[in-house]
């Protein structure tokens, strides 16, 4: 049964609850805070709470959580080539303590790892009320509340002398997208390096290089444009897809690779740049119709160590290889040339034009 409004249950605490889901959708930055931290009271203190809702209410109020609880946690925190890397990077870095910043809790993991190797003290942030709220209590459950300090805030809006103490000796963030840049990890570097972090400090990853090659894939296109279909033209329908980038493993879909892979940016994050356009030449290694431009990155997690989200590996990563489609496809033939601008802001990478 479908209702576009809240259901009126017959039982007062969960008919709360899903209105203060629906109102959670609708609300700005510090209304979200107090909704869901009176959410999260609610749902845990009250009595076998998933066995009085129906399951009409549990879609009406989408009571689960997870609109403001993103998927993609769950991968990542299960990428143990992910984990690993981080891990030791962590390990040797704090051979002799240090005071730590984790810039994107999620569940805690990167945090609860400073501490375990030797951090003096820990201050982790997170942006999700629920998020933050849930690491808190899975950093109690683990041992490490002394160690750890979980604040519910953007990193860009920490303190020296409220939310931490003092400048941290190092920094650890994992706030990357299938793109790098989508989760502002730019922004919230240079202001950490700028506000929060001594001069000298640890920056965990230190880098990341960018990658990019041209493809074929009529699946990725079909996902993702229209042309004619049933000897009907649906062409205009195009205006509603995305022309963005999007998340896809290669490895799991069908597309053929037409050039060379090349390196279109090298990014130092101690020295994060301003926004940059970049000619890029791709020598064409098949014939085929181009359908868009696939690119990853690798990040330097220490001086030996790197995490890549490219296709093909061995074990796949969590992040998906990013893919911008072009406007139109065109045809491409084996042993030419083609030159694309790469082009980054503090948010996002792209590519365009096309000329041989």
């Amino acid at each position: 049964m479908h209702t576009s409004h809240p259901v009126n249950t017959g039982k007062p605490s969960a008919t709360l609850i899903i209105f203060l889901r629906a109102l959670l959708k609708k609300s700005g930055y510090n209304e979200m805070n107090l909704l869901t931290y009176l959410l999260i009271y609610l749902t845990t203190t009250m009595k076998n709470y998933n066995d009085e809702l129906t399951k009409e209410e549990i879609a009406a109020g989408d009571v689960v959580m997870t609109s403001e609880v993103v998927p993609w946690h769950f991968p990542m925190m299960n990428d143990t080539v992910r984990n690993d890397a981080y891990e030791k990077a962590l390990k040797s870095t704090l051979k002799n303590g240090g005071v730590v910043l984790d810039i994107g809790s999620g569940s805690g993991l990167l945090a609860m790892m400073a501490a375990r190797h030797g951090a003096t003290k820990v201050t982790t942030c997170e942006l999700v009320p629920m998020v933050a709220e849930k690491a808190k209590i899975i950093i109690q459950r683990n041992g490490f509340a002394d160690q750890i300090n979980a604040i519910n805030k953007l990193s860009t809006d920490l303190v020296v002398g409220v939310d931490l103490k003092e400048r941290a000796d190092v920094l650890v963030t994992e706030i990357f997208d299938n793109g790098l840049l989508g989760e502002h990890a730019f922004a919230a570097i240079e202001h950490a390096r700028l506000h929060l972090l001594k001069p000298d400090a640890q920056l965990i990853p230190a880098g990341a290089r960018v990658y990019a090659m041209l493809i074929e894939s009529i699946e990725i296109y079909k996902n993702h444009r229209v042309d004619t279909i049933s000897n009907f033209d649906l062409s205009p329908f195009n205006q509603f897809t995305t022309f963005d980038y999007i998340g896809y493993h290669l490895a799991k879909t069908d597309y053929k690779a037409l050039s060379t892979t090349v390196k279109i940016f090298d990014f130092d994050f101690k020295k994060i740049p301003g926004n940059e356009s970049t000619p890029i030449e791709f020598e064409i290694t098949k014939s085929g119709t181009c359908h868009a431009v696939a690119f990853w990155y690798e990040l330097q997690v220490d001086e030996d160590t790197i995490i890549s989200t490219a296709p093909h590996l061995p074990k796949l990563s969590c992040w998906k290889q990013a893919v911008q489609l072009f406007p139109t496809p065109f045809r491409l033939t084996k042993g030419k040339y083609i030159m694309l601008t790469a082009h980054h802001d503090h948010e996002a990478i792209w590519f365009t034009g096309m000329k041989e």
